[in-house]
């Protein structure tokens, strides 16, 4: 099943009359993220970009001046997105904020029952507790050094990571593989919530394969 995890920074808060100034997706296949990601930055036409939101995403009109509408370029999204189940925290003001675009643009906007909403699931499962996207990475011991800011891909990736913890940690599972580097180094990487990357020499694997020779040698030889 193709999901899609979407996170928007905006001019504003006023649907009708702000616009989406940069937007971030993450394609996951059976919970799983594909590595296929969307991402672009938008002027907002004629709106100036308040003072508090600029505050909260670092965005201004001099920085966006060289980027296309979000209207003008709604189809290479719409195409990425190939009506595919939406994950967003907080899917009212979102979605509000794409179909505003689309309903402008004379397109059929998407769907409420195609989304799942992120901020839904946090205060079902948590009531009475803060449920915004940091509060919620701090619970799940989510590192956040990369938000100095909000930002639309990187608040995708930790949407990512949360949506799995809220799912029961679905995709905390030990997928072990032994890589070359160019150097010749063996790495064991242990894909987990936090990646673990401990080196192998040549010496230890040597010896691995020893044993598994000997154990070979008890088991089939009398």
């Amino acid at each position: 099943m193709r999901q899609v995890i979407l996170d928007t920074e905006t001019s504003g808060l006023d649907f009708e009359k702000d616009r989406i100034i940069e937007i971030g997706c993450l394609e996951i296949v059976d919970g799983v993220y594909t590595g296929k990601k969307f991402h672009n930055y938008y002027k907002p036409d004629n709106i100036t970009i308040s003072s508090d939101s600029e505050q909260i995403h670092g965005l201004n009109n001099s920085f966006l001046s060289k980027f296309p509408t979000f209207d003008s370029s709604v189809q290479d999204f719409l195409e990425f997105l190939n009506d595919s189940q939406l994950i967003i925290h907080n899917v009212q003001f979102d979605l509000s904020m794409i179909n505003e675009s689309l309903k402008r643009m004379s397109i059929k906007q998407i769907e409420k029952k195609n989304t799942i909403c992120t901020l839904e699931l946090a205060k079902k499962k948590f009531p009475g507790s803060k449920n915004n996207l940091n509060a919620l990475c701090r619970r799940f011991d989510i590192n956040l050094d990369s938000r100095e800011k909000h930002g639309a891909l990187i608040d995708s990736f930790l949407l990512l990571e949360v949506y799995n913890e809220l799912l029961g940690g679905k995709q905390k599972k030990l997928d072990l593989s032994i890589q070359s580097s160019t150097s010749k180094q063996n790495l064991l990487r242990v894909n987990s919530k936090k990646h673990i990357l401990v080196n192998i020499t040549n010496q230890e694997i040597s010896d691995h394969n020893e044993m598994l020779k000997n154990m070979k040698k008890k088991i089939w030889v009398d």
